[in-house]
């Protein structure tokens, strides 16, 4: 059984964790009988994603799941852990022309849950539509796993020399008045792009996608808070892997950086201000800095590893429970890896009911960018702004500002009954 160190966040909630979900919407419908196919391919692929949960002296360790993963069709969340779903951390099921796929963050995060996506829609397609797809850059049954593919980043001494002396970086940021620990529920607003157009009005002034949404929603944000007596700051979700040198590792590997707009950046225009957010981001994404931080955070788990109980670890983690980031968070998983089945996808799409406060979730598939606007209130001004904003950069659809509910995970209480529990030995 191998501990986990790097999820560890994620699991030591009092009421479980709400599902991250991934969903692929097809331009025809699923046909359940491929699809469990390519699960099954899949499955054999990763098998360190087919894991169960095991909790021993507020410990908590990845056991191999026997129970066979299934292809439900549903469209219902099942619940994560239970026996619902054979106790696994991730479910896929289907609807109509969607495919779902539901993981628990304390598994993987993003990146690592991307590749499983990519080989479940190449062996899915292959078999739909009866054709030997491009397989360039998918991770295919059978091939050799590295070791580097289960590396836990906090489970590794980094060498990283003295970390460079960079200015300080703001990030107190304002708080939006909607924004709680206890959120109402998260209401999410779908934005759909044309990928080629929103990136090209990127490159056009030197950002990124993600700089590019940045800069927009916190102009929005600025113009919609004119009392506003801090800078508005997004926490960009920032991977560590080339910093750390785990390119391939599946564990959560993800840091924030962070961008501030107040009156200096509003007075610049947007080539300098994306000039700027490029350097910044350059500096918070240097090897050495990335390194101590994460040290740092090893050392709080070593910390956590002193305390010998279940409820002292959660108790000891419980500020992450209802945490706030001000002023808003983007989160931008990428493209996927589609090669030319990428015809038969629509779009892809990557959110979850966790939020409190303001989140932006993007990823692009098919051809389309998809924004997730997530947020733990009800009111509507600050997506509608942003739309209006983005109205001339792709924009293919808006949709309406609907309550989302992914559900929570079981595993925090199914995962101290397993009986490899009595094997689990500490590390």
């Amino acid at each position: 059984m191998k501990r986990i160190r790097s999820g560890q966040p994620f699991l030591y909630r009092s009421a479980g964790y709400h599902s991250t979900v991934i969903e692929i919407r097809m331009k025809d419908k699923v046909t359940g009988s491929y699809l469990q196919v390519a699960l099954t391919r899949t499955a054999k692929r990763f098998p360190y994603l087919t894991d169960k949960l095991v909790e021993k002296d507020g410990n908590y360790y990845l056991h191999r799941d026997d129970n066979s993963m299934v292809a439900v069709k549903t469209d219902k969340f099942r619940t994560l852990g239970s026996m619902a779903t054979g106790y696994h951390l991730l479910d896929v099921t289907y609807i109509r022309n969607l495919i779902r796929v539901a993981f628990h963050h304390g598994l993987c995060d993003g990146r690592g849950i991307k590749f499983f996506v990519e080989t479940l829609l190449y062996y899915y397609c292959c078999q739909k539509y009866h054709t030997s797809f491009s397989s360039e850059g998918i991770r295919l049954e059978g091939e050799p796993i590295s070791e580097e593919e289960t590396l836990d980043p906090f489970s590794i001494e980094y060498g990283y020399g003295e970390e460079p002396d960079i200015p300080p970086i703001e990030r107190d940021g304002y708080a939006l008045p909607e924004s709680t620990s206890a959120p109402i529920g998260c209401y999410r607003t779908e934005l759909l792009f044309d990928e080629s157009v929103f990136v090209q009005s990127a490159k056009s002034i030197g950002a990124s996608p993600a700089i590019f949404a940045a800069m927009l929603l916190s102009e929005c944000v600025s113009d919609l808070s004119p009392n506003a007596e801090k800078p508005i700051i997004c926490n960009m979700a920032m991977d560590l892997r080339p910093a750390l040198g785990l390119e391939q590792t599946h564990r959560n590997c993800v840091g924030s950086a962070y961008l501030p707009f107040g009156p200096e950046e509003r007075q610049l225009g947007r080539t300098d201000l994306a000039q700027k957010y490029r350097q910044l981001l350059a500096l918070q994404r240097d090897p050495s800095v990335v390194r101590a931080s994460t040290q740092r955070q090893a050392a709080m788990f070593n910390k956590l590893d002193e305390t010998k109980s279940l409820e002292a670890k959660k108790q000891f983690l419980s500020i992450f429970d209802g945490m706030v980031n001000n002023t808003y968070v983007i989160s931008y998983m990428g493209r996927f890896q589609f090669n030319d089945f990428a015809d038969y996808v629509e779009s892809a799409h990557f959110y979850s009911d966790t939020i409190c406060g303001l989140t932006i979730n993007m990823v692009s598939g098919g051809g389309v960018l998809s924004m997730q606007v997530l947020q733990g209130f009800p009111e509507t001004r600050y997506a509608q702004k942003f739309e209006e904003v983005l109205s001339s950069y792709g924009l293919l659809s808006a949709g309406k500002t609907e309550l989302v509910v992914t559900g929570q995970d079981k595993s925090y209480i199914t995962a101290s009954r397993q009986s490899e529990r009595w094997f689990a030995k500490p590390e």
